[in-house]
């Protein structure tokens, strides 16, 4: 999943959106100026969209299993396999929290 930035800073409100969108890596929530900056670094670098998960990266963590990397300029996560084992013990956890 990924957020499409110049989507959200047309659509959004500024600054109750912002708000707990970002933290740092000591896990310090951005504030709605910081997160706002955040995303205009990201634009000004080019990047169309960003991952909404800590997993997405570029190199990715699952270049392992066939993951090319996150695709700033627009296509998101292109996704990698799993084995079947972790396919059903994660669909096991899904229905345990349902």
């Amino acid at each position: 999943m990924c957020l499409n930035i110049e989507g959200f800073l047309r659509n959004s409100k500024f600054p109750r959106d912002f708000r707990g969108m970002f933290r740092d890596d000591s896990g310090r929530q951005f504030t709605p100026d910081e997160a706002r900056d955040h995303l205009w670094s990201e634009v000004h670098a080019g990047h169309k969209v960003i991952p909404c998960s800590s997993e997405c990266a570029n190199p990715c963590k699952h270049a392992d299993r066939g993951c090319a990397g996150f695709d700033y300029a627009g296509g998101g996560c292109p996704g990698y396999s799993i084995d079947n084992e972790a396919r059903d013990e994660s669909a096991i956890l899904e229905h345990s929290n349902a």
